[in-house]
Protein backbone atom coordinates (compact mmCIF):
# COMPACT_ATOMS: atom_id res chain seq x y z
CA UNK A 1 0.00 0.00 0.00
CA UNK A 2 0.99 3.93 -0.52
CA UNK A 3 2.92 5.80 2.30
CA UNK A 4 1.44 8.63 3.98
CA UNK A 5 3.48 11.38 5.66
CA UNK A 6 2.62 13.44 8.78
CA UNK A 7 4.59 16.67 9.45
CA UNK A 8 5.28 16.88 13.39
CA UNK A 9 6.91 19.32 15.24
CA UNK A 10 10.43 19.06 16.56
CA UNK A 11 11.23 19.19 20.15
CA UNK A 12 15.10 19.36 21.63
CA UNK A 13 16.21 17.68 24.39
CA UNK A 14 19.60 16.62 25.49
CA UNK A 15 20.44 16.51 22.19
CA UNK A 16 17.88 14.40 20.63
CA UNK A 17 14.65 15.19 18.42
CA UNK A 18 11.15 14.84 19.56
CA UNK A 19 8.26 14.78 16.96
CA UNK A 20 4.92 15.98 18.48
CA UNK A 21 2.06 15.05 16.15
CA UNK A 22 -1.44 14.04 15.89
CA UNK A 23 -3.02 10.65 14.42
CA UNK A 24 -6.38 9.22 14.56
CA UNK A 25 -7.01 6.28 16.91
CA UNK A 26 -7.74 3.75 14.05
CA UNK A 27 -4.74 4.65 12.18
CA UNK A 28 -2.20 4.74 15.21
CA UNK A 29 -3.48 1.04 16.45
CA UNK A 30 -2.39 -0.28 12.80
CA UNK A 31 0.77 1.27 12.99
CA UNK A 32 1.57 0.47 16.66
CA UNK A 33 2.73 -2.67 18.45
CA UNK A 34 3.97 -3.97 21.42
CA UNK A 35 6.35 -6.69 22.48
CA UNK A 36 5.62 -7.46 25.99
CA UNK A 37 8.74 -7.98 28.32
CA UNK A 38 8.32 -11.89 29.55
CA UNK A 39 10.85 -14.74 30.07
CA UNK A 40 10.41 -15.69 26.42
CA UNK A 41 11.62 -11.70 25.36
CA UNK A 42 13.41 -10.33 28.49
CA UNK A 43 15.35 -7.40 26.33
CA UNK A 44 11.68 -5.40 25.85
CA UNK A 45 10.40 -3.30 27.92
CA UNK A 46 6.70 -2.96 28.36
CA UNK A 47 4.59 -4.84 30.52
CA UNK A 48 1.94 -7.46 29.28
CA UNK A 49 -1.76 -5.83 27.92
CA UNK A 50 -4.40 -5.79 31.34
CA UNK A 51 -7.36 -6.27 29.12
CA UNK A 52 -9.43 -5.41 31.92
CA UNK A 53 -8.23 -1.96 32.52
CA UNK A 54 -8.40 -1.34 28.54
CA UNK A 55 -12.08 -2.54 28.85
CA UNK A 56 -12.48 -0.18 31.22
CA UNK A 57 -10.99 2.81 29.33
CA UNK A 58 -13.50 1.78 26.14
CA UNK A 59 -16.03 2.58 29.01
CA UNK A 60 -14.76 6.03 29.53
CA UNK A 61 -14.55 6.71 25.88
CA UNK A 62 -18.06 5.68 25.35
CA UNK A 63 -18.72 8.87 27.94
CA UNK A 64 -19.85 12.32 25.87
CA UNK A 65 -17.57 13.94 28.02
CA UNK A 66 -14.43 12.04 27.60
CA UNK A 67 -11.57 13.31 26.43
CA UNK A 68 -7.76 11.75 25.99
CA UNK A 69 -5.23 14.76 26.33
CA UNK A 70 -2.21 12.79 26.91
CA UNK A 71 0.47 11.45 24.41
CA UNK A 72 1.01 8.55 23.77
CA UNK A 73 4.37 8.14 23.28
CA UNK A 74 6.23 5.54 20.55
CA UNK A 75 9.68 4.87 19.43
CA UNK A 76 9.68 4.81 15.41
CA UNK A 77 11.56 2.33 13.60
CA UNK A 78 14.10 3.60 11.55
CA UNK A 79 12.20 2.55 7.86
CA UNK A 80 9.93 5.64 8.97
CA UNK A 81 11.87 8.70 6.92
CA UNK A 82 12.98 12.37 8.87
CA UNK A 83 12.70 14.85 6.29
CA UNK A 84 12.70 18.92 6.44
CA UNK A 85 9.70 20.65 5.28
CA UNK A 86 11.02 24.22 4.60
CA UNK A 87 9.32 25.45 8.04
CA UNK A 88 11.51 25.72 11.02
CA UNK A 89 10.76 23.73 13.61
CA UNK A 90 8.67 21.13 11.84
CA UNK A 91 9.58 17.81 9.93
CA UNK A 92 7.92 15.19 7.87
CA UNK A 93 7.58 11.78 8.42
CA UNK A 94 6.98 9.31 6.25
CA UNK A 95 5.55 6.01 6.91
CA UNK A 96 6.20 3.31 4.27
CA UNK A 97 2.83 1.71 3.82
CA UNK A 98 -0.57 2.17 5.93
CA UNK A 99 -0.32 -1.50 7.96
CA UNK A 100 3.19 -1.66 8.52
CA UNK A 101 4.26 -1.60 12.33
CA UNK A 102 6.73 1.37 12.48
CA UNK A 103 6.14 2.40 16.55
CA UNK A 104 7.12 0.60 18.97
CA UNK A 105 4.47 1.82 22.53
CA UNK A 106 6.24 2.93 24.78
CA UNK A 107 3.29 4.81 26.97
CA UNK A 108 0.21 4.87 26.21
CA UNK A 109 -0.98 1.09 24.92
CA UNK A 110 -3.70 0.49 27.59
CA UNK A 111 -5.53 3.94 26.10
CA UNK A 112 -4.85 2.69 22.89
CA UNK A 113 -6.41 -0.77 23.37
CA UNK A 114 -9.29 0.87 24.95
CA UNK A 115 -10.54 1.98 21.58
CA UNK A 116 -11.47 -1.94 20.56
CA UNK A 117 -14.30 -1.98 23.66
CA UNK A 118 -15.10 1.95 22.37
CA UNK A 119 -18.55 0.92 20.59
CA UNK A 120 -16.88 2.31 17.22
CA UNK A 121 -15.85 5.28 18.41
CA UNK A 122 -12.45 6.95 17.28
CA UNK A 123 -10.68 10.52 17.51
CA UNK A 124 -7.00 11.99 17.22
CA UNK A 125 -4.91 11.49 19.36
CA UNK A 126 -1.74 13.47 20.71
CA UNK A 127 1.73 11.66 19.67
CA UNK A 128 5.18 11.82 21.30
CA UNK A 129 7.54 10.06 19.15
CA UNK A 130 11.51 9.26 19.08
CA UNK A 131 13.13 7.38 16.17
CA UNK A 132 16.24 5.17 15.85
CA UNK A 133 15.99 4.43 19.79
CA UNK A 134 18.65 1.52 21.19
CA UNK A 135 16.89 -0.89 23.75
CA UNK A 136 18.75 1.40 26.39
CA UNK A 137 17.08 4.85 25.82
CA UNK A 138 13.54 2.30 25.08
CA UNK A 139 13.98 1.06 28.54
CA UNK A 140 15.37 4.32 29.97
CA UNK A 141 12.03 6.10 28.91
CA UNK A 142 9.31 3.66 29.99
CA UNK A 143 10.83 3.62 32.76
CA UNK A 144 11.22 7.12 33.81
CA UNK A 145 7.30 7.11 33.00
CA UNK A 146 6.30 4.69 34.97
CA UNK A 147 8.39 5.32 37.97
CA UNK A 148 8.81 9.46 38.38
CA UNK A 149 5.03 10.11 38.09
CA UNK A 150 3.26 10.45 41.32
CA UNK A 151 -0.48 9.05 41.29
CA UNK A 152 -3.41 11.14 42.45
CA UNK A 153 -4.80 10.62 45.21
CA UNK A 154 -8.29 9.09 45.82
CA UNK A 155 -9.55 11.49 48.22
CA UNK A 156 -8.39 14.06 45.55
CA UNK A 157 -9.67 12.20 42.54
CA UNK A 158 -12.82 11.68 44.37
CA UNK A 159 -13.41 15.55 45.69
CA UNK A 160 -12.56 16.29 42.14
CA UNK A 161 -15.26 14.50 40.38
CA UNK A 162 -17.70 15.47 42.69
CA UNK A 163 -16.96 19.18 42.40
CA UNK A 164 -17.44 18.72 38.57
CA UNK A 165 -20.51 16.72 39.17
CA UNK A 166 -18.92 13.99 37.20
CA UNK A 167 -19.84 10.83 39.72
CA UNK A 168 -22.31 8.18 38.88
CA UNK A 169 -25.98 9.00 39.83
CA UNK A 170 -26.24 7.71 43.06
CA UNK A 171 -23.05 8.29 44.63
CA UNK A 172 -23.42 12.02 44.20
CA UNK A 173 -25.90 12.04 47.00
CA UNK A 174 -23.91 10.07 49.12
CA UNK A 175 -20.96 12.46 48.56
CA UNK A 176 -23.97 15.53 49.50
CA UNK A 177 -24.20 13.52 52.62
CA UNK A 178 -20.50 13.55 53.45
CA UNK A 179 -20.07 17.36 52.85
CA UNK A 180 -22.84 17.76 55.31
CA UNK A 181 -21.53 15.84 57.83
CA UNK A 182 -18.07 17.33 57.46
CA UNK A 183 -19.03 20.72 57.55
CA UNK A 184 -22.06 21.32 59.37
CA UNK A 185 -21.23 22.97 62.71
CA UNK A 186 -23.68 20.52 64.64
CA UNK A 187 -21.83 17.49 63.76
CA UNK A 188 -19.75 15.50 65.64
CA UNK A 189 -17.53 14.94 62.64
CA UNK A 190 -17.25 18.18 61.59
CA UNK A 191 -13.44 18.96 60.14
CA UNK A 192 -12.59 15.21 60.79
CA UNK A 193 -13.32 14.04 57.14
CA UNK A 194 -10.34 14.63 54.62
CA UNK A 195 -11.90 16.53 51.87
CA UNK A 196 -8.40 17.14 50.66
CA UNK A 197 -4.82 16.12 50.73
CA UNK A 198 -4.32 19.30 52.61
CA UNK A 199 -6.80 18.44 55.36
CA UNK A 200 -5.15 17.85 58.98
CA UNK A 201 -6.42 16.27 61.97
CA UNK A 202 -8.54 14.53 60.09
CA UNK A 203 -9.64 10.53 61.24
CA UNK A 204 -11.15 9.22 57.80
CA UNK A 205 -10.94 9.92 54.39
CA UNK A 206 -13.94 10.86 52.15
CA UNK A 207 -13.17 7.76 50.42
CA UNK A 208 -13.85 5.42 52.71
CA UNK A 209 -16.38 7.23 54.79
CA UNK A 210 -18.30 6.87 50.71
CA UNK A 211 -18.25 3.42 50.62
CA UNK A 212 -19.13 2.60 54.12
CA UNK A 213 -22.49 4.89 53.66
CA UNK A 214 -23.53 4.01 50.47
CA UNK A 215 -25.13 0.70 51.29
CA UNK A 216 -27.04 2.70 53.73
CA UNK A 217 -28.15 5.60 51.42
CA UNK A 218 -28.29 4.50 47.75
CA UNK A 219 -31.40 2.16 46.54
CA UNK A 220 -31.81 -0.46 48.94
CA UNK A 221 -30.96 0.98 51.58
CA UNK A 222 -32.04 1.72 55.20
CA UNK A 223 -32.29 5.57 54.65
CA UNK A 224 -32.87 6.39 51.05
CA UNK A 225 -36.06 7.19 51.36
CA UNK A 226 -34.95 10.00 53.16
CA UNK A 227 -34.41 13.32 51.29
CA UNK A 228 -30.68 14.62 51.80
CA UNK A 229 -31.04 17.02 54.72
CA UNK A 230 -32.44 14.22 56.44
CA UNK A 231 -29.70 11.22 55.76
CA UNK A 232 -26.94 13.80 57.20
CA UNK A 233 -29.24 15.10 60.08
CA UNK A 234 -29.87 11.05 61.03
CA UNK A 235 -25.45 10.41 60.81
CA UNK A 236 -24.76 12.81 62.51
CA UNK A 237 -27.06 11.72 65.31
CA UNK A 238 -25.82 8.25 64.97
CA UNK A 239 -22.34 9.66 65.37
CA UNK A 240 -23.37 11.84 68.74
CA UNK A 241 -24.91 8.54 70.42
CA UNK A 242 -21.24 6.91 69.50
CA UNK A 243 -19.71 9.75 71.16
CA UNK A 244 -21.66 9.45 73.60
CA UNK A 245 -21.28 5.60 74.41
CA UNK A 246 -17.62 5.78 74.99
CA UNK A 247 -16.45 9.04 75.62
CA UNK A 248 -13.29 8.20 76.52
CA UNK A 249 -12.57 6.30 73.38
CA UNK A 250 -13.99 9.44 71.11
CA UNK A 251 -11.35 11.57 69.49
CA UNK A 252 -8.35 9.84 71.02
CA UNK A 253 -6.34 7.93 68.23
CA UNK A 254 -3.30 7.57 70.04
CA UNK A 255 -5.21 5.01 72.52
CA UNK A 256 -8.37 3.84 70.99
CA UNK A 257 -9.85 2.68 67.46
CA UNK A 258 -12.84 3.93 67.72
CA UNK A 259 -12.21 6.74 65.18
CA UNK A 260 -9.95 4.89 63.29
CA UNK A 261 -10.49 3.55 59.94
CA UNK A 262 -11.52 0.00 62.19
CA UNK A 263 -14.06 2.06 64.31
CA UNK A 264 -15.98 3.90 61.32
CA UNK A 265 -15.93 0.59 59.44
CA UNK A 266 -17.43 -1.35 62.34
CA UNK A 267 -20.17 1.27 63.01
CA UNK A 268 -21.24 2.13 60.14
CA UNK A 269 -21.69 -1.96 59.25
CA UNK A 270 -23.98 -1.70 62.03
CA UNK A 271 -25.87 1.20 61.29
CA UNK A 272 -29.03 -0.95 59.81
CA UNK A 273 -29.36 -2.72 63.00
CA UNK A 274 -30.03 0.09 65.26
CA UNK A 275 -32.25 1.93 63.17
CA UNK A 276 -34.52 -0.96 63.17
CA UNK A 277 -34.56 -0.96 66.84
CA UNK A 278 -35.03 2.28 66.72
CA UNK A 279 -37.88 1.55 64.81
CA UNK A 280 -39.66 -1.07 67.00
CA UNK A 281 -38.49 0.33 70.18
CA UNK A 282 -38.32 4.59 69.76
CA UNK A 283 -41.34 5.19 67.20
CA UNK A 284 -39.02 5.92 64.57
CA UNK A 285 -37.04 8.85 66.33
CA UNK A 286 -33.59 8.96 64.87
CA UNK A 287 -31.96 10.91 67.82
CA UNK A 288 -28.64 10.70 69.08
CA UNK A 289 -30.78 9.73 72.61
CA UNK A 290 -32.78 7.16 70.78
CA UNK A 291 -29.62 5.63 68.74
CA UNK A 292 -27.62 5.42 72.07
CA UNK A 293 -30.73 3.64 74.30
CA UNK A 294 -30.51 1.65 71.47
CA UNK A 295 -26.91 0.69 71.30
CA UNK A 296 -26.54 0.24 75.04
CA UNK A 297 -26.12 -3.27 75.11
CA UNK A 298 -22.60 -2.86 73.02
CA UNK A 299 -21.45 -0.99 75.66
CA UNK A 300 -18.74 -3.32 76.97
CA UNK A 301 -19.99 -5.68 75.49
CA UNK A 302 -17.50 -9.43 75.16
CA UNK A 303 -17.22 -11.22 72.25
CA UNK A 304 -15.86 -14.27 72.02
CA UNK A 305 -13.37 -14.86 69.27
CA UNK A 306 -13.29 -17.42 66.78
CA UNK A 307 -10.35 -19.95 66.41
CA UNK A 308 -7.27 -19.98 65.77
CA UNK A 309 -7.59 -16.75 67.75
CA UNK A 310 -9.97 -17.70 70.58
CA UNK A 311 -9.98 -15.78 73.62
CA UNK A 312 -12.54 -12.63 74.93
CA UNK A 313 -12.58 -9.07 73.41
CA UNK A 314 -14.15 -6.15 75.12
CA UNK A 315 -15.69 -3.50 73.12
CA UNK A 316 -13.54 -0.63 74.90
CA UNK A 317 -11.89 0.09 71.71
CA UNK A 318 -8.55 -0.26 72.82
CA UNK A 319 -5.73 0.07 70.17
CA UNK A 320 -4.28 -3.47 71.32
CA UNK A 321 -6.19 -5.68 72.13
CA UNK A 322 -7.90 -4.82 68.85
CA UNK A 323 -5.09 -5.45 66.94
CA UNK A 324 -6.63 -8.50 65.75
CA UNK A 325 -8.88 -6.79 63.41
CA UNK A 326 -6.49 -5.89 60.96
CA UNK A 327 -8.01 -7.86 57.79
CA UNK A 328 -11.21 -7.52 56.77
CA UNK A 329 -12.50 -10.89 57.54
CA UNK A 330 -12.11 -10.16 61.32
CA UNK A 331 -13.63 -6.84 61.27
CA UNK A 332 -16.78 -8.25 59.34
CA UNK A 333 -16.58 -11.13 61.99
CA UNK A 334 -16.56 -8.50 65.10
CA UNK A 335 -19.97 -6.57 62.99
CA UNK A 336 -21.87 -9.81 62.94
CA UNK A 337 -21.40 -10.64 66.30
CA UNK A 338 -22.11 -6.89 67.40
CA UNK A 339 -25.37 -7.43 65.35
CA UNK A 340 -26.67 -10.68 66.70
CA UNK A 341 -25.85 -8.86 70.45
CA UNK A 342 -28.55 -6.27 69.25
CA UNK A 343 -31.12 -8.80 67.75
CA UNK A 344 -30.87 -10.74 70.21
CA UNK A 345 -31.22 -7.64 73.19
CA UNK A 346 -34.74 -6.92 70.90
CA UNK A 347 -35.57 -10.63 71.66
CA UNK A 348 -36.15 -10.65 75.20
CA UNK A 349 -37.26 -7.09 75.67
Amino acid sequence: MAGFTVNATVLKQKGRELYCFGMSSRRLRDLCYVTPRTAENPEEVQRILNVKRAIEIGEYIKQATSLLPNAIVVSLTDEVRVEPTGTEGVKSLHFPNDSGKFAYILDGQHRLEGFKHSGGIEFDLPVVAIIKADDTLRGKIFADINSKQERVSDVHLLSLYYQIKDLPVEETPVMDVVQRINADVDSPLKGRIRMLDTDRGTWIKNVAMKQWLSPHLTTGGVLATKTGAEKAQIIKEYFKAIAHLWPVAWGDLGKFNLCRPIGFEIMLGLLGTVKHRCDLNCGRQYTAEAFSSQMEPLRNAVIDLPAPVGGKLTLDWQRGPMGILSNRAARMFITRHLSDLLRKADETE
